[in-house]
């Protein structure tokens, strides 16, 4: 949580100090992926998977156009997954989310949406995290992830809810748009969990607790956001969908 202070900072700017720190992120998270796929990081292969990401954003600053970035990530993808089909997944999954977390700041309420977002994620994670120490129980998958539980899926759903009902309540969302918050938080809970397991089951297949070192304590970008981007790929499809001005409207 020591970044916790920089990445709502972004968030409140936007614009390209957003960004640039987003870029960054997932940039250095698809290299990260490129090492659980057990590819060298010096290989032409990851380097272009790391180049997808801020290619697809200096298309779309170049642009304007909300397909461009899109339309790079897909040649990208195409062309590293005949080479290589995990590491072109990961093109997806990393490229989605960084779309989605672009998106979502720039669109209209961009700033309640991503802040509703990143918050509810998190809690996600904290109610996760205790309630799995402080009950534990059955292993929810055992062969991906030992140390997740049912107690701690339910936990983090229950915090995520109160959360993003806490968001829309404070925003003075109207009755029917609490109601919808709360089905919202359900929603990026559960692909929050879920792109959780898809990390835990990559590092798994490489061996490795952790996709990399660079926060002391707390492995690499890619442990940090893995629940971030999948429910971040949530909230792009909705937004492409229905474009609603906040998520719970």
């Amino acid at each position: 949580m020591a970044l916790a202070p920089i990445v709502i900072f972004a968030i409140w700017q936007g614009g390209l100090v957003w960004q640039g720190l987003l870029t960054l992120a997932t940039t250095i998270a698809l290299l990260e992926w490129a090492g659980l796929a057990k590819l060298k990081l010096d290989s032409a292969l990851a380097l272009a998977a790391a180049a997808s990401v801020p290619a697809a954003q200096a298309a779309y600053l170049a642009t304007g156009l909300a397909w461009v970035p899109v339309a790079v990530l897909v040649a990208f993808i195409v062309a590293i997954a005949s080479r290589h089909r995990l590491l072109g997944g990961g093109v997806v999954y990393v490229g989605a989310g960084y779309l989605g977390l672009l998106f979502v700041r720039r669109g209209a309420g961009g700033l309640e949406n991503l802040l509703f977002l990143m918050l509810v994620v998190w809690a996600n994670d904290v109610g996760a995290y205790a309630a799995g120490r402080l009950i534990g129980g059955r292993r929810m998958a055992p062969r991906l992830s030992p140390g997740k539980t049912w107690a701690g899926a339910g936990g983090g759903l229950v915090l995520a809810i109160a959360v993003g009902l806490g968001v829309a309540v404070w925003s003075g969302a109207s009755h029917a748009g609490q109601y919808r918050a709360e089905g919202i938080a359900v929603v990026l809970s559960i692909f929050a969990q879920a792109g959780d397991l898809l990390e835990s089951a990559l590092k798994r297949h490489s061996g490795r607790k952790d996709s990399g070192s660079l926060i002391p304590g707390h492995g690499g970008v890619l442990d940090r956001v893995d629940g971030l981007l999948a429910a971040a790929i949530a909230v792009l499809v909705w937004q492409l969908a229905w474009r609603g001005a906040y998520l719970w409207q």
